[in-house]
This record gives structure tokens, C-alpha cells and sequence, in this order.
């Protein structure tokens, strides 16, 4: 059988499942699972990750394609490592990366525990799997087809021309840094330099110190929070996902933002940010709670100061050299500079 998966997001609805919908549905009825995807982030394996580390007991074996040649991102790199070792120490499988040659193909194949095989082959990358990644993708699954065996069989092929994680060692000029850490997040717009040093010429004297608290479950620490429940999965919430908690005695003072403003950050990126709750003392990116998240924590982990996973705590952000970012209004309407930078 086969059947036709789509993102689904507006304007184009369709009556077709989503990859997301059907990965964890998949995932929840599997004795084995085995991937091969071109590129991976940062966030998906804390999914995994978060997964396996609340109970989630069957193998799987990743293969990724296209990090050997074109280089990782520190916290990706690190992230992977941490995933395939956990796998392993388990005898759970291992995550893999292709060495002979560039793949950048995006296919799944789950094992059931009815003998039979399902896979989804398309144009999903092991990258946001999350309902609320704003790239439209089209898949295929296929169930029960003899082309299912084959697919298993060239997985199995594949692994053969990958190293594992743990042999890997890479170059210093092959640990990267992101050009943009928000690549795959529409809702974010980097600025040019001439747009940024014309906004840090129009900052006033207004400036509020946000500090970072190492809260269990909220600040940078949501992911901890309690887990959701998906086909018998737990799951940990999202791993970028942030709420920061403003003390009354910031929000209090008359000029701190009580509505929706634009934020431009030192290292120039453009994104919404709200404040709302009671006294305003809830802090977030609008729309997408992970983009603050991404901002604060994917900051901290290319200097590799957090680990995918990790607790932000007193001894993380003491090793960025930072606990809290600062906001000052700028002659903008509705506009305000957020640093979080080191670098004085």
C-alpha cells in the first residue's frame, strides 16, 4: 500500500497525514528502526535522544549523509555522539555517518512487530520532526510492498560505507559553525550589518536586565518539563522551546514592553517577542516558543559551553559568561536590541 504524506500547512490543507503524524505512529508500533537522512539538527536528536532516555527500548541504527563532507555544528556533532553512545552502551544500535561518498537521500524503514515492514521515502530530513517546522514536505509510505525488503537491504548496504560515531574524527575545519541558526524558521529574518549598526545608533538610555534563572522546568529548561505522551511515546517538549519568567519588579516600571515588539539581536537576527500573563511576566518569542530557545541556547552551545540534552544550570551559563541578556529600546517604534553577547 502506499500512501501520499504532506506537511499540511496552510495555505495548502490536505487530507494527507504529515511525516510527523506518521513517524510517531510508526515509531510506536516498531521493534527496529533504521534511518538514513542527508542532514540531521540539532533539535530533532534531543527528541530522540529525550526519547530513549524515558524508557523507549527498540533498536535503531542511523545513517548520516552529508556531515562527513560538508562539516557538523559543534552541538550537532556533540549531540550525535551522545546519541550514538547511549544506542550503543544499550546494544540498542548506533548512529552512524557515511564516509565513502555523499548521501542525501531521506528514508525510514520500521519493523514491525507483526513481521511486516513500513517505510517513508520523500523529501523529510531527520531535522524538526515537529508538526510545527514551516517546511513543506511530501513523502511517500509504503506498507507492505516487496519493495520494502529492498529498501531494508539498502539501509543495511548503506551502513556498511558509514563509520560509526565513535570512529569519527574530524578535523578542526570540519566542525562548523552555522551561518544562520535559524535556517529553517520563517518567522526570522537576519539583518544586514548596515540594518544593525543603524539600530545600535538609535538605542536609548532604557535598558532592562533579564536575568536567565537555572528554573528545573521553565526559563531554557522547558524541555524537562513534563513529557508528552504520543502513541505510548513519551516525549520531552521541545528542545528549544523557552518561557522566560520576569520578575515583577522589571515588568513593573512604566517603560518595560507590554505587548508584541520586534527584537533585534547583537548577533542580527529580526523576530517577534511578546510579554503576557500575569504582571507580563511571561517573556517569549511570538508564535514559536522555540525561537527565543534557539537564540539563548543555540548561542551557548556553539561555543560549546551546553550540550544537547544538558541542563542549564549556575555552572553552564558561568562557563558562557553570561546569566541573563539585556533589552534596550531603540528610537523605533515597538523595537527593541536584545544582546546576549560575551564579547565586551
Amino acid at each position: 500500500m502506499i500512501e501520499l504524506l504532506n506537511s499540511n500547512y496552510l495555505p495548502l490543507k490536505t487530507v494527507c497525514r504529515s511525516f510527523s503524524e506518521v513517524f510517531f505512529t510508526l515509531l510506536g508500533s516498531a521493534e527496529r528502526i533504521h534511518i538514513a537522512s542527508g542532514y540531521v539538527s540539532e533539535d530533532a536528536i534531543a527528541d530522540l535522544l529525550g526519547i530513549y532516555e524515558k524508557g523507549y527500548s527498540k533498536e535503531l541504527n542511523l545513517i548520516v549523509g552529508m556531515g562527513w563532507f560538508e562539516g557538523f555544528p559543534a552541538a550537532q556533532y556533540d549531540a550525535l555522539a551522545r546519541f550514538g553512545d547511549l544506542l550503543s552502551k544499550k546494544e540498542l544500535g548506533n548512529v552512524f555517518v557515511a564516509n565513502r561518498f555523499k548521501y542525501h537521500g531521506k528514508v525510514y524503514s520500521f519493523f514491525g512487530k507483526d513481521n511486516s515492514y513500513s517505510a517513508v521515502v520523500g523529501s523529510s530530513n531527520l531535522t524538526r520532526i515537529d508538526s510545527q517546522d514551516k517546511v513543506y514536505d511530501t513523502d511517500i509510505l509504503i506498507t507492505g510492498d516487496n519493495v520494502n525488503a529492498e529498501i531494508e537491504k539498502f539501509l543495511a548496504d548503506l551502513q556498511r560505507y558509514s563509520v560509526p560515531i565513535q570512529k569519527v574524527k574530524l578535523p578542526a575545519e570540519k566542525i562548523i559553525e552555522p551561518k544562520n541558526l535559524f535556517a529553517d524558521y520563517l518567522d526570522v529574518e537576519q539583518v544586514s550589518e548596515q540594518k544593525l549598526c543603524d539600530i545600535q545608533s538609535s538605542l536609548t538610555d532604557t535598558v532592562f536586565v533579564i536575568p536567565i534563572k537555572p528554573e528545573m522546568k521553565s526559563h531554557l529548561n522547558c524541555y524537562f518539563g513534563r513529557p508528552r505522551m504520543n502513541n505510548g511515546i513519551a516525549r520531552p517538549r521541545d528542545w528549544y522551546e523557552a518561557n522566560i519568567i520576569v520578575s515583577k519588579k522589571i515588568t513593573g516600571k512604566r517603560d518595560y514592553p507590554k505587548r508584541e515588539f520586534t527584537a533585534i539581536t547583537d548577533d542580527g537576527y529580526k523576530f517577534q517577542c511578546e510579554s503576557n500573563g500575569d504582571y507580563h511576566k511571561n517573556l517569549r518569542s511570538s508564535g514559536d516558543l522555540k525561537i527565543i530557545g534557539r537564540w539563548l541556547k543555540g548561542r551557548m552551545e556553539q561555543k560549546r559551553k551546553l550540550q544537547i540534552g544538558e541542563m542549564v544550570d549556575e555552572g553552564v551559563l558561568e562557563n558562557y559568561g553570561r546569566d541573563n541578556f539585556t533589552m534596550t529600546k531603540t528610537n523605533l517604534p515597538d523595537t527593541w536590541y536584545l544582546d546576549f553577547s560575551t564579547e565586551k
